[in-house]
């Protein structure tokens, strides 16, 4: 991937992101729920990725800007993950919430345990091996979380085009986050794209 492609990549993900942190902010001034709070945040923290992704485009990287992005793209997970889990009792909340935290920890040592950097051809595909395993303890179980808890509101309730629509893009948004530290980094972009734009349709 070349620069230019890098920069109109990450600027369409970046104005997504604004998109849906405002239209999932209205929601929650409108209904008050902690479900839209933490789903607000988590776009919130889709904004602070793109906007690195942004920075990288144009050539600069240095560890706290990749130790920061590492963090980010995992609790953005997280976070929309404890926006769903409003839904189910509060015991195996709780149990969910003290995972999150071990999990969220574990992360925070790997990425403070060395220094490196992520960023390969102006786009953050070159995750070290720490930090990605830690990661992942945050990011399959939250992506799990959500789509399982959006299945069985697809099952019982609800618009079922846009539930589909959400589920599609935790998908869409996984497989894409795999494949970039892979190394296909096309995939992180347009998974970005593809999925934020199915986000936009589920929540609007």
């Amino acid at each position: 991937m070349n620069q230019e492609e890098a920069l109109i990549f990450s600027s369409i993900s970046l104005v997504l992101s604004i998109i849906l942190s405002y239209l999932s902010w209205r929601r929650y001034e409108r209904s008050k729920s902690l479900m839209w709070f933490f789903w607000f945040l988590g776009f919130v923290f889709y904004f602070i990725a793109a906007l690195e992704q942004e920075i990288f485009a144009i050539g600069y990287c240095n560890y706290p800007l990749a130790a920061i992005y590492m963090f980010i793209v995992a609790e953005l997970v997280l976070v929309l993950s404890l926006g769903s889990v409003q839904q189910v009792p509060e015991k195996w909340k709780k149990i969910y919430y003290y995972y999150s935290a071990f999990a969220t920890a574990v992360l925070i040592i790997t990425i403070v345990y060395k220094p490196f950097t992520i960023v390969v051809n102006y786009a953050p595909t070159n995750f070290p091996a720490l930090p990605a395993g830690a990661s992942s303890m945050v990011t399959i179980p939250a992506s799990g979380l959500i789509l399982f808890l959006a299945a069985r509101a697809l099952l019982f309730k609800g618009n079922k085009a846009k539930m589909i629509s959400t589920i599609l893009a935790i998908v869409i948004l996984g497989f894409g986050g795999m494949l970039s530290a892979s190394g296909f980094v096309l995939a992180l972009y347009l998974s970005q794209i593809f999925g934020m734009s199915l986000f936009l349709y589920g929540i609007s």
